[in-house]
């Protein structure tokens, strides 16, 4: 999953048209964007449990306190109808959002 929100975030930034920043200033800024990637994916993916998705993803979690990515993945893909789907709408929402803010902040002068 990481490499999909790298490759996610790359694409993103190259279709708002500000990949050409420094590269240390575009490392920083990827990463931020990954985690508010993985922010929003988060948030959907509990949104979608329920009741005993819930209490089943709290086990999961008391047992498995710092779960890999691939087995949080395979928890999520079990309890979610259309997992994969959702994941695909919440990053596309994303991307809409950051490169209509891009657009927006082309030509703007800071200070």
């Amino acid at each position: 999953m990481e490499d999909v929100i790298q490759k996610f975030i790359q694409d993103m930034v190259k279709k708002a048209g500000i990949d050409n920043m420094p590269d240390d200033f575009k490392k920083t800024y990827n990463e931020k964007l990954a985690v508010e990637a993985q922010r929003r994916l988060g948030m959907m993916a509990i949104a979608e449990l329920d009741e005993q998705g819930a209490k089943d993803f709290e086990e999961f979690i008391a047992k498995n306190p710092s779960p890999e990515p691939k087995k949080t993945l395979e928890f999520f893909n079990s309890k979610i109808t259309d997992f994969q789907t959702k994941v695909e709408n919440t990053l596309t929402k994303f991307a809409e959002e950051f490169i209509s803010g891009a657009e927006k902040l082309k030509g703007t002068k800071l200070g």
